[in-house]
């Protein structure tokens, strides 16, 4: 009812907003008034009839119009959307890319530090079974004295007694290498869950 309101045309199934009005949806009001206006004011049946179908044609071939025009906007909206998220992947691709890319170098660190851990670990298992057999070494060399008090000893610098002597200096550091290998246990088990959940 207002002066200065447009009459919109909407083709049934489609959507049309207040922004989507154009100059076809003013002559197309402005043309049904004017064809009402003018049909009133005439007397005879069959140009009323005349007036009747112009107008028909005229409004189908504006409708018509308008729907392509609306279509039109409807797919540039659309685009413009999938533009939109289009860019919006893209840039979380790549932060994505970055992140990957950081998380694979710290793998390949603690892949580094977890085949190092390994080694150490080898080494010690290896160091402490030795300080094992000369422990059993020493045992059996002081249960053979004992058994054969009368024999006498005799020290070289090659011979089994003297090494056990040195040996006593070594198993003293027995206790340490054990510490030692209780926290690099402790550490390979923190890598191993560090590469889990990595994976």
């Amino acid at each position: 009812d207002n002066p200065g309101s447009v009459q919109v045309w909407c083709p049934k199934g489609m959507k049309r907003l207040p922004k989507d009005i154009t100059e076809l949806d003013v002559v197309l009001a402005e043309f049904e008034k004017i064809a009402a206006d003018y049909k009133q004011r005439v007397d005879s049946n069959t140009c009323r009839k005349a007036i009747d179908g112009f107008c028909s044609g005229f409004k189908d071939q504006i409708t018509d119009l308008i729907t392509e025009v609306q279509k039109l906007k409807n797919v540039k909206r659309r685009n413009a959307k999938v533009i939109t998220d289009i860019k919006k992947k893209r840039q979380r691709l790549l932060q994505v890319s970055e992140e990957l890319m950081g998380t694979e170098q710290q793998l390949k660190q603690l892949q580094r530090e977890y085949a190092q851990l390994q080694e150490r670990e080898s080494s010690l298992r290896q160091a402490t079974q030795f300080l094992i057999d000369l422990k059993e070494l020493q045992q059996d060399c002081l249960d053979y004295r004992e058994e054969n008090p009368e024999e006498k000893v005799a020290y070289g610098t090659s011979s089994l007694p003297a090494l056990l002597v040195e040996s006593r200096r070594i198993l003293g550091a027995e206790k340490h290498f054990k510490n030692i290998n209780t926290r690099l246990e402790e550490a390979l088990d923190v890598q191993r869950q560090k590469l889990s959940k990595k994976h």
